[in-house]
């Protein structure tokens, strides 16, 4: 803007009304580039056309093309490429020679393209970086979005541990309990059956203090470290649940993932629990072995029918809770590693717990 208003001083001869007049639109033109960018191409085109300025029609012809309108970029720049090859006085034009036409032609092409050209790469520029902050923005939304999920995913996959967890000590605390205020026997099984419950109790704790932890530190590696299990603590786990269970456990030619083993192991236990709670006394069958492709660990717990009548631990205030949620939570767990998880019935009134976990 500063060079197109210098520009007058580079005018040779003199200032005549009309020269002063076509100056003077020009140049107030360029006040009103930004926001009537045609207006100003159209105050500017007469000081062109007279040969007197150039920049402020070059300058306006910028900004009409940096708009949105293609069709109205595509009608100034043909007005200014008309207005730049006609001489002034317009009858000269029959005095010119070939070479003379040639060359105004080329100079009104490069006076009226040139602008418009810049004007186009400034408004794709533009446009380009609307966009990216437009796709930035996005990008942003969806990292938080993502991390509010993986937080809820976390957030149920603690509390699917903590019930498992919690569930199987408890259970197997309440159930001792009930037996000890119930039974007439000596001293010695009333000290053992006080030490297991003691060692429930304790470990439920254990178990509880390091997802509470995990809640508190938000740590992801944390998470998957507590309350560590795998296929070597399965035997400790039947052998302690107050229940007559045959174990059979044939480990696959590498060690499964941790995620898996763990899957493993809370599928017992959340099996084992329900039979504490729905079937007391009967006989439970765990197997767990690679499947027949090698691809995949398949894991069972099947129960007879619980011995008839059901001896009661306790009185009926001492009954077993249950939320609902364990096979819930498992079918969860299993889907989540990509397997699947079938519950329900056997024709000879048990139950059976069957889940197929990649490896």
């Amino acid at each position: 803007m500063v060079v197109a208003a210098a520009e007058p001083l580079t005018l040779e001869g003199p200032f005549t009304a009309l020269r002063v007049a076509v100056c003077a639109a020009a140049l107030l033109s360029l006040a009103l580039r930004r926001r009537l960018p045609a207006t100003a191409l159209c105050l500017a085109l007469p000081s062109m056309l007279t040969g007197a300025l150039w920049l402020p029609a070059m300058v306006a012809m910028f900004r009409v093309a940096r708009g949105r309108s293609r069709g109205r970029t595509a009608a100034a720049c043909g007005l200014l490429f008309a207005v730049s090859a006609c001489p002034w006085p317009l009858r000269d034009l029959a005095a010119m020679t070939y070479q003379e036409v040639l060359i105004s032609v080329e100079a009104a092409a490069l006076m009226s393209t040139g602008p418009t050209a810049l004007g186009l790469l400034a408004r794709a520029r533009a446009e380009l970086r609307a966009r990216l902050a437009d796709l930035t923005a996005t990008r942003a939304r969806e990292q938080r979005l993502e991390a509010e999920r993986a937080v809820a995913r976390e957030r149920a996959r603690l509390a699917r541990e903590m019930h498992d967890t919690i569930a199987h000590h408890v259970g197997i605390i309440a159930v001792q309990s009930g037996a000890l205020r119930a039974a007439e026997t000596d001293d010695a099984w009333k000290r053992d059956t006080a030490e297991s419950i003691r060692r429930h109790g304790v470990r439920a704790l254990e178990e509880l203090r390091d997802l509470v932890g995990v809640l508190r530190a938000s740590d992801g590696g944390a998470a998957r470290a507590a309350g560590g299990t795998g296929l070597a603590a399965l035997r400790d786990l039947t052998g302690d649940s107050l229940l007559d269970v045959a174990v059979d456990v044939t480990e696959p030619g590498a060690a499964p993932p941790p995620e898996v083993e763990g899957a493993v192991f809370r599928v017992v236990q959340e099996s084992l629990s329900n039979v504490r709670k729905h079937a007391p006394g009967a006989r439970v069958a765990v197997r767990v072995a690679p499947a027949p492709g090698g691809g995949a660990l398949e894991v069972e717990v099947r129960n007879a029918a619980p011995p008839a009548p059901v001896p009661a631990a306790g009185p009926p205030d001492d009954a077993l809770p249950g939320g609902g949620y364990g096979l819930v939570g498992l079918r969860e767990r299993a889907e989540l590693l990509g397997g699947s998880l079938t519950a329900g019935p056997r024709p000879d009134g048990g139950f059976a717990v069957r889940a197929v976990l990649p490896l």
